[in-house]
This record gives structure tokens, C-alpha cells and sequence, in this order.
């Protein structure tokens, strides 16, 4: 593999129900509350989907600086398992997402977040914060209220 071609893995374990979690991901009114790239400054993110293989989703990120629209295509649903898509923003073109939602207990659930085809290690390292913001946000802004 070439230099900043290497995926970015995130994991993280959530104390809720695999559902939750996945519907967190699918569902625009819930992903709304908690996609956004940063942790200060949060301002709800526009969200439309057609939840589907073969569907397109878009979100805009209201950041204090501009609004910054990120888009793209659903490749798999394998409903409460896994999603998959495609990711473009004004920095990156087609990479892939894949996200893997495994039951621990009941209420614990390990996600894993893999994004792959980054064109530079910079790029891969700024999507890095952005991930770990966002999921940030939905522990704390999505899950903590479903509890």
C-alpha cells in the first residue's frame, strides 16, 4: 500500500442495543443530532437518505465557517450487522465507509468504522477527528438520552 492509502479503523463500545446504534446511522431525524465533525460549536446537520442499497444519502455539516456538504451511495445493508457507502466531500472523492455493529450483551454493542481510500495521510488524519467527534456526539448527544 502506498502512503496515505492506509484505512482508518475506528472502534468504539456503546452501552446500548446493536438496534440503536444502527438505527442512529440510518435514520436522517436521529443522525441529524449527532453527525457533526466537531464537538464544540454543534449545530444540528441537515440529513437525507433513501435508506437502501443503491440509495443516496446527503448531509450538511453547519460549521460556524460554511456549510460543508458531504454525499454519497449506500453499497450494503445487512440490517443490524453492517452498512456500507461511499463518502465524497470537498476533500475526498468515492472512498469507502464500512461500518460493523456486533453484539456484546443486551445493552453493549462494539462498533467498528472503517474508511478506506484516502489520498493523503493528512486527509486520513482530519477524517480521523472528524470520526471520533462525530461518534463522541452520539454518545453523548443521541445515546446518553436513549438510556
Amino acid at each position: 500500500m502506498a502512503a496515505g492509502t492506509d484505512d482508518l479503523v475506528v472502534r468504539r463500545v456503546f452501552n446500548c442495543p446493536k438496534r440503536t446504534l444502527f438505527d442512529a446511522w440510518s435514520q436522517p431525524s436521529i443522525m441529524s443530532r449527532w453527525l457533526f465533525a466537531r464537538r464544540e460549536d454543534f449545530c444540528e446537520s441537515t440529513v437525507e437518505n433513501s435508506f437502501a442499497v443503491g440509495g443516496n444519502y446527503s448531509i450538511i455539516m453547519h460549521l460556524p465557517s460554511a456549510d460543508v456538504r458531504l454525499f454519497g451511495v449506500y453499497t450494503e445493508i445487512n440490517r443490524y450487522n453492517r452498512i456500507a457507502f461511499t463518502w465524497s466531500s470537498p476533500v475526498i472523492t468515492n472512498s469507502r465507509v464500512v461500518l460493523d455493529f456486533r453484539e456484546l450483551s443486551a445493552n453493549r454493542t462494539e462498533f467498528t468504522l472503517t474508511h478506506s481510500l484516502f489520498p493523503s495521510d493528512d486527509i486520513r488524519a482530519e477524517h480521523g477527528e472528524g470520526w471520533n467527534a462525530c461518534l463522541d456526539n452520539l454518545e453523548n448527544r443521541v445515546l446518553v438520552l436513549n438510556g
